[in-house]
């Protein structure tokens, strides 16, 4: 049963992205996209009431701490909720709105090392399919709005980099390719938060991997391989475009998009600092009607996005909000981390911890894969008989499946 749950959570949340492409391109949109999104939704909560089912608590602080944070979380919903066919229908198709407040459910995620092999597994064909496909539509990588949703499927494959010890090094090294490519497109549309993401990623992977003395052949000659890409960068062969491309990165890492934006959203919220504005919050930020890669976007008066996770949670619920959100997750990161006896939690640490960093940047919470994951790893950094598990344990469950 878990084989198949598994396969249909991975599938229905990765078909989501396909639907927004579709959009994006302009081959499917209103009503077709609505539909399509409900079609991958009814597999997504089949599939979640399967394998939401471990609700035994191995930690009294967590205990404690989580079921305050879902409390606060279902007043912030029933402060925001509205049954207007508009509301109800930016709940089902907005990520950043309603779903974050149903994803932090996933800590109550299935905690066998098997299932956990399973979703390697599944992120892994997901991440195949969109290489696949990213490599028959390679202009999908050189437009910001396709590339963005493109990446944001590689994310988990940087996971699977975590836990490079317990994979074959045929995963390990297609992994990484996706990765490769995607910083590629990622550098080539000077993307900054993106970038820093999966640099992240990369980084945190190769100490991770050399730390617990990874067989895998890429990291033990990962630092050969960053030598060569840098000589190839500045080599004469790509002289040209290594100027046009300079000039773009400088250009973006000198650009602010963002204070003007942030005056206005602390100017507006001044006065609900503490408590948010609810689900439904907005702020006044008038910005003009524009064009990106070819979609209009109309003028707006006030919006219900901020580019910043925790200002986002902010808007939402407040101060309290984001107390609780980091009363959660930082002594996750820490357990997982340092207190573990094996590179699994230790990866479950480092996501989450990454993720902390990435909302400085952008990181919004939302109804994506990659912050599914980051809530599943919280639920694995206070369960302490995983963190006592060895890596010979981990692996062992891992064979059983065909992983390695």
């Amino acid at each position: 049963m878990n084989k198949k749950a598994v396969a249909y959570l991975v599938m229905s949340i990765s078909s989501l992205s396909v639907w927004e492409l579709l959009a994006v391109t302009k081959i499917a949109g209103g009503k077709t996209q609505t539909i399509l999104i409900i079609l991958s939704l009814i597999p997504f909560v089949y599939s979640s009431f399967i394998l939401l089912k471990d609700y035994k608590f191995e930690n009294s602080y967590f205990k404690f701490i989580f079921s305050l944070f879902i409390c606060y979380q279902l007043l912030i919903v029933i402060r925001g909720w509205s049954f207007s066919y508009n509301d109800l229908k930016t709940y089902m198709q907005t990520w950043y709105v309603f779903w974050p407040f149903i994803i932090p459910l996933f800590v109550f995620f299935d905690k066998k090392i098997a299932t956990f092999g399973l979703l390697f597994k599944w992120m892994y064909y997901s991440g195949l399919f969109f290489l696949f496909i990213s490599l028959i539509f390679p202009f999908l990588l050189l437009r910001m709005l396709t590339a963005e949703t493109f990446i944001g499927l590689f994310i988990p494959c940087g996971f699977l980099l975590l836990n490079a010890s317990y994979l074959s090094n045929r995963k390990v090294n297609l992994s990484f390719l996706m990765f490769f490519i995607s910083i590629i497109s990622l550098t080539y549309l000077a993307r900054r938060s993106s970038l820093s993401t999966l640099l992240g990623f990369l980084v945190s992977a190769y100490f991770l991997n050399l730390m617990n003395k990874s067989k895998s052949k890429l990291f033990q000659y990962f630092p050969l391989i960053i030598i060569i890409s840098v000589f190839l960068l500045f080599s004469q062969f790509f002289e040209n475009s290594k100027e046009v491309l300079f000039n773009k990165i400088e250009s973006r890492f000198s650009e602010d998009t963002r204070t003007g934006v942030f005056e206005l959203f602390f100017n507006d919220l001044n006065n609900n600092m503490l408590f948010g504005k609810g689900m439904n919050g907005v702020y006044y930020c008038p910005m003009n009607s524009g064009e990106i890669d070819g979609e209009i976007y109309q003028a707006v008066q006030y919006r219900n996005l901020i580019e910043n996770g925790y200002l986002q949670l902010l808007l939402t619920g407040g101060i309290i909000h984001i107390i609780l959100f980091l009363l959660v997750l930082l002594p996750a990161a820490i357990k997982g981390i340092f207190m573990s006896s094996n590179q699994f939690t230790k990866a479950c640490g480092v996501v989450i911890f990454l993720r902390l960093l990435d909302m400085f940047f952008y990181g919004l919470p939302s109804f994506t894969l990659a912050y599914i994951l980051v809530w599943i790893c919280v639920g694995v950094c206070y369960k302490t008989s995983i963190r006592r598990m060895t890596n010979d344990e981990i692996r062992s469950e891992f064979k059983k499946i065909g992983l390695l």
